[in-house]
């Protein structure tokens, strides 16, 4: 276990619930590396809601103040305390806005239609390069108010302020200064006309007589492309790999559609988005599950390993649409959980449907384990080729 850096390490397929699975042995709170320096792993359900309780002992916004928040600008994950409260009641209603609501599936349904029309004719495809690595970015780029014309572009400016691979931390930076410039007149429109859009409701949104200012707006709206999206494209790519590879699930999603729900909340339990999220213990010595904790120490919140926790869920390494649906900590728990968990899961519902109607016969190519989910930190499948017909 020693050998497994959670940071740098891709364990895919079984690789990482097999080494989670082992940690879990060891107790609710086991050794682990991040980044090369000793850490801890919380391996188990109950453990981890106290892990995402306990604010104290893991604030969680040092990480993320010190990493992303430094090119997309503060916003309410990368504050603590009142602040965190006050600036997320400032701006999560905006996730959950009429917006949101008047797009709703049926907005969702024709942007995947969309997409997938620009596969008819072909006989296989990357659906990871054609379909999910679009789509979630542009339901946010629709639902923000991105003119239909500059989607690409804020696609690609999205993926260059998360530090895609190969890009420089100069590069991130003239990203975020592109998509400002590009993204500003439209805040100015909606302050002079109102529309139903994510903007519109940032702009008038006020609590206790405070309002955001046009840069934290701004910020607002980039930790949407930041947080939002990418999760949700490996939450699409990981739902469609294990219904093309898990028995013949795939077939009967295809026959009835009242096993689509089920299926949708397995895949996220069964292979988690964010699989283990670093938190860095606070600046004094601390103890957590009685194990010292010298300041600034990694400790990785694994929900992945909580998800298959056996105490908790029965057989939990057998993928089961049927399951009876349970409480499941992929998006966190408690006053830092996702806000925008709903929309997430109505991106992977919707365009499960969609898949469907166009590729009823969908099969994977190829041997499974080039498609696998992977990645211990962020995780998803980097390519999914399939036969379309």
């Amino acid at each position: 276990m020693n050998d497994i850096d959670f940071a740098f390490d891709s364990l895919p397929g079984a690789q990482m619930h097999e080494a989670l699975g082992k940690l879990r042995e060891q107790g609710p709170l086991a050794p682990a590396v991040f980044a090369g320096q000793p850490g801890f792993l919380i391996t188990r359900f109950d453990t981890l809601i106290e892990g995402f309780r306990d604010i104290t002992t893991f604030p969680p916004a040092t990480l993320y103040r010190n990493s992303i928040a430094k090119i997309i600008g503060p916003n309410f994950q990368s504050m603590e305390g009142e602040q965190h409260n006050l600036y997320r009641r400032l701006a999560t209603p905006a996730f959950r806005s009429r917006a949101i609501e008047r797009y709703g599936e049926e907005g969702m349904a024709s942007l995947a239609h969309e997409l997938l029309d620009q596969l008819d004719g072909e006989s296989e495809a990357d659906l990871v390069a054609r379909f999910t690595h679009f789509f979630p970015f542009f339901v946010i780029c629709r639902l923000v108010g991105v003119p239909r014309g500059n989607e690409h572009e804020f696609h690609r400016w999205a993926w260059q302020m998360l530090g895609a691979p190969g890009t420089q931390i100069e590069d991130s930076h003239r990203a975020a200064a592109e998509f400002t410039r590009h993204l500003t007149p439209a805040l100015e429109a909606r302050r002079s006309a109102p529309q139903q859009d994510v903007i519109s409701a940032l702009l008038q949104a006020e609590v206790e007589g405070r309002t955001l200012t046009d840069e934290e707006i701004l910020s607002h709206v980039r930790l949407m492309f930041s947080a939002g999206a990418t999760t949700t494209l490996d939450g699409i790519g990981s739902l469609l790999y294990l219904l093309l590879t898990e028995g013949d699930w795939w077939q009967q999603v295809v026959e009835d559609p009242a096993l689509r729900p089920g299926a949708v909340h397995e895949a996220l339990r069964f292979e988690t988005p964010v699989p283990n999220l670093p938190r860095i213990s606070r600046a004094e010595t601390a103890e957590f599950e009685g194990q010292k904790l010298e300041p600034g120490t990694a400790v990785l919140f694994s929900m992945a390993s909580a998800n298959r926790d056996p105490d908790v869920f029965e057989d939990p390494n057998r993928f089961d649409p049927t399951r009876p649906e349970s409480q499941l900590l992929t998006f966190g728990r408690g006053e830092r959980s996702c806000p925008g968990m709903h929309l997430a899961r109505k991106e992977m519902a919707v365009a499960l449907d969609a898949i469907i109607d166009h590729f009823p016969n969908l099969r994977l190519i190829g041997d499974p384990i080039h498609s696998a989910p992977s990645g211990a930190i962020v995780r998803g499948p980097k390519a999914l080729t399939v036969a379309l017909r």
